[in-house]
Parts: structure tokens; sequence; C-alpha cells
């Protein structure tokens, strides 16, 4: 029988429920932002552990 893939140690799941609520907040906290004149950038949300 083939394993189940598993996700990263540390992370988890976000139902859609939970997910349209995450989204409401962080729009309305990047609307925020942009209003202050703050600009977005991205980083990378897994690093190595070497780092």
């Amino acid at each position: 029988m083939a394993q189940k893939p598993s996700i990263p140690k540390g992370t988890r799941d976000f139902s859609p429920e939970e997910m349209a609520k995450r989204n409401y907040i962080f729009d309305t906290i990047k609307e925020v932002f942009t209003l202050h004149g703050f600009r977005q950038i991205e980083t990378p949300s897994m690093e190595n552990l070497s780092t």
C-alpha cells in the first residue's frame, strides 16, 4: 500500500472557512499598510536547516 503524503513538521492545513477569515484579515492589513506608503515584499517561507 502506498504511503499517505504528509505535510512538513510544524505546518498545518487551513479549512476553506479558516482561509476566508485569514484572507479578510490579511487583505485589510495590506490595504491599511498601502495607505501608509508601505510596499509588499515576499520572502521564502521555508529555509534549509543549515541556515
